[in-house]
């Protein structure tokens, strides 16, 4: 498992719910590192949580269907049953 981050590392804020009915945690994901690496921010609602990505993302260049695109392929590489690293 690659635990280094790249030196121009492409990635986005995504957000992320463990189990039904927890609020989302927003995640960093890395393309190349085979975990999410979880923040601190928690949004109260789905929506927000969209919401929340959606701006943080366009200061990277990215729109939603980009940085929705980039998470499902950093989930996919990482595999089934895989979980953040805290």
């Amino acid at each position: 498992m690659t635990a280094c981050i790249p030196d121009e590392p492409t990635y986005c804020f995504a957000p992320v719910s463990d189990q039904h009915g927890e609020p989302p945690q927003i995640r960093l994901f890395v393309e190349g590192l085979a975990f999410a690496v979880p923040t601190a921010l928690v949004c109260l609602t789905a929506e927000d949580g969209f919401g929340l990505c959606d701006r943080l993302n366009r200061r990277l260049g990215l729109d939603r269907a980009a940085w929705t695109a980039l998470a499902a392929r950093c989930l996919r590489a990482a595999g089934a049953g895989s979980t953040a690293i805290h």
